[in-house]
């Protein structure tokens, strides 16, 4: 029993340790605006939004059921995410993947990033998912402080992440500690 506990925390150990690798590693730096490059961006995000799913529990999905990972707003990223999860699975769950524009959709989906350029005509749909088991990400500026779940930013040239617990909380989804341990944790409104 103590070596499958074991081997169980060591497989544990060793993904918290990956996911700690993509998140310092630093990013190649444009030379032309001295950040990190538009492509480079997409990829991190798109790699981001595996691994928030890979350390996220939903409520009721039935063993075997495919996750449904919606992007509005940004093609290139859906691309990239698709090109990185496509065969993947996460503890027996399959991805599908979708370009959901209409609000109307967003409810069905499991994982749903809204591209900062899209925030603005996002705000009444997102006001709708705050207590459905729906993981929301953005990369627009305080999106986490003002009840969205996970906000992708750049800080010194690094891709990092916040999480709203109070959001998550009202979800119903669990996250993992690890993954919290790794984020600037805010609540609604502040920090």
């Amino acid at each position: 029993m103590k070596p499958i506990q074991h081997c169980r925390h060591a497989g544990l150990a060793l993904v918290s340790v990956a996911l700690a690798a993509v998140l310092v590693v630093p990013t190649n730096v444009s030379a032309d605006r001295g950040g990190v490059g538009l492509q480079q961006q997409v990829d991190l995000k798109a790699a981001f939004l595996y691994n928030f799913a890979k350390f996220t529990e939903w409520p009721g999905l039935a063993a075997g059921g495919r996750l449904s990972a919606c992007v509005v707003g940004d093609d290139e990223i859906l691309s990239a995410f698709t090109q990185i999860a496509a065969g993947r699975d996460i503890n027996g769950h399959g991805f599908d993947f979708s370009n959901r524009a209409g609000a109307a959709n967003w409810p069905r989906c499991h994982l749903l990033f809204i591209a900062a350029t899209a925030r603005d005509r996002a705000a009444a749909g997102l006001a709708d998912l705050k207590s459905l088991p729906v993981l929301t990400v953005s990369d627009a500026p305080g999106f986490a402080k003002s009840g969205g779940m996970i906000e992708l930013y750049l800080e010194g040239g690094r891709m990092r992440f916040a999480i709203n617990v109070d959001a998550v909380t009202r979800s119903g989804l669990r996250v993992s500690s690890r993954l919290l341990e790794l984020a600037k944790v805010v609540k609604d409104g502040h920090e």
